[in-house]
């Protein structure tokens, strides 16, 4: 009689079809992707908010609040965020101030008084816009300790440098390529 043969046994997913590993290891792939979302979300710091606007670039440059510590920077972006639906409606006012204007522009015969409606409209939009940043730069600013001042000053001269750097760079650009 012969020495039954010592066949290795298979593992429990040997009979699955291939597809159903593939399925599996899809799913893995999909629940780190899903947890590393939520981690990120909670673990890590807070982007900055992006700033747009005359009064706050130029006033309260995004470096200022960077080298804040956490707790005043959070205290200033929350002042920022209370304003943040207003902000978002006036530049959709004056988006549709500027559909009216290009809407008047195009019509036939020429509507001067709607074209001039238009722009005033969009005027006033702008600077309440201008004017509603203002105030919250101030507000910013009274809550400002002395050495707060002294880092926003630095901030805000290093931007105007770095702006004057990139005028002078395209200016430069610019006049390059008249000479061409």
């Amino acid at each position: 009689m012969t020495a039954p043969v010592d066949t290795p046994q298979k593992g429990r997913f040997a009979n699955w079809p291939h597809w159903t590993m593939f399925l599996l290891v899809a799913s893995l792939a999909i629940n780190f992707l899903i947890a590393g979302a939520i981690g990120m979300r909670y673990f890590s710091p807070e982007r900055m908010e992006r700033w747009s606007g005359a009064s706050f670039t130029q006033l309260l440059p995004r470096r200022f609040l960077s080298d804040l510590p956490e707790d005043r920077r959070r205290e200033f972006l929350d002042l920022l965020k209370s304003r943040r639906e207003a902000f978002r409606q006036s530049r959709q006012e004056m988006t549709a101030a500027a559909q009216r204007f290009a809407d008047a522009l195009e019509r036939n015969p020429y509507d001067a008084a709607a074209a001039n409606k238009a722009i005033e409209d969009f005027t006033k939009l702008s600077t309440d816009l201008v004017d509603s940043g203002t105030l919250v730069t101030r507000q910013v600013i009274e809550k400002l300790t002395p050495e707060e001042r002294g880092l926003l000053a630095k901030a805000v001269r290093d931007r105007l440098e770095r702006m004057q750097q990139r005028r002078k760079k395209w200016q430069e650009k610019n006049n390059q390529d008249d000479a061409d």
